[in-house]
């Protein structure tokens, strides 16, 4: 089956909420439930993608291919208060950019959060995110590296899916 059949016959299954219905199977020895994640639908035209920085920091420049291609799908982007902060390495401090993402969960507007770049810091903030507004109106996380804790965090405590991808830093220029 090509990928993005696969990916629709998901978003169909998530549409109709047969994935919420939360059904389960035994694996291996372990005795424990499994529960198939959260699937959300493709991002459409007109939903908004915010971009934070949980964990390095990254420059208005760096960000801009990755906001360029986001915006000719007809994507709206909106750049976080972290993009362009700097405390030490990371994209401010550690209550500044819980903060911003904190926001960006708790934003019924915001349909997917892009992470501009790992790195280290994630792990620095993720026990401070409040997920109770994410557990009730899910939405794409999207990043990888560092951000793999928000990932793991994510499918252990709300059973949603999310996406390990390109973050902004690794848009090319072209």
């Amino acid at each position: 089956m090509k990928l993005k059949a696969f990916l629709g016959s998901l978003a169909a299954l998530s549409a109709s909420g047969a994935l919420r219905s939360n059904p389960t199977a035994t694996p291996g020895s372990g005795g424990a439930a499994f529960r198939l994640p959260i699937i959300l639908p493709y991002l459409s035209p007109g939903d908004l993608i915010a971009i934070t920085c949980p964990a390095c920091c990254v420059t208005l420049q760096e960000i801009q291919p990755a906001k360029t291609q986001i915006e000719s799908w007809g994507i709206q982007v909106r750049i976080g208060d972290t993009v362009v902060k700097k405390g030490f390495t990371f994209g401010g401090g550690d209550s500044e950019r819980t903060a911003d993402f904190q926001r960006m969960i708790d934003d019924p507007k915001v349909n997917a959060i892009l992470c501009a770049r790992g790195g280290y810091g994630s792990v620095r903030i993720v026990d401070q995110l409040n997920f109770t507004r994410f557990n009730k109106e899910p939405k794409w996380i999207i990043g990888f590296g560092d951000i793999m804790e928000l990932h793991g965090y994510l499918i252990g405590h709300a059973n949603a899916a999310s996406l390990h991808s390109k973050m902004c830093n690794s848009f090319p220029d072209d």
